[in-house]
């Protein structure tokens, strides 16, 4: 299994810039609490960095496994997104700093993880 590292590093970093952009948004125009951890520069950045090479390595098994690994792996990103969002619901309104608005900008934040992650390895894996 031969690591395509560009592949990884241009996942990552269009998933990282991305959800960096809704913390910005999030607390620079809507005024979301800055003391809600969740949804701070450095656990989005760090989250969604290892959610794409998370990624990256389970398509790079499914692909030395499996005859069609693409259907598999959207079935399985949908699943991680969903399960992704428990925390969300029963962690994320305890912490400080917590309301509606802090949790609804933290889902996004997953949502648009798993667009920019999924979507950017297949584009770059039927790309090439």
């Amino acid at each position: 299994m031969e690591l395509n590292y560009k592949q990884l590093a241009y996942t990552a970093v269009i998933a990282v810039v991305a959800n960096l952009a809704i913390v910005a948004f999030s607390q620079e125009i809507i005024g979301t609490s800055p003391e809600f951890e969740p949804l701070t520069y450095g656990p989005v950045a760090t989250l969604t960095l290892l959610s794409a090479i998370g990624a990256y390595g389970v398509l790079e098994l499914k692909k030395k496994h499996m005859d069609n690994p693409y259907e598999a792996f959207m079935g399985l990103s949908a699943g991680v997104l969903i399960l992704s969002f428990i925390p969300v619901i029963v962690v994320a309104p305890e912490e400080a700093g917590a309301g509606a608005v802090e949790v609804a900008a933290l889902s996004l934040t997953h949502v648009v993880a798993a667009v920019a992650i999924v979507g950017t390895l297949l584009k770059l894996e039927f790309k090439e």
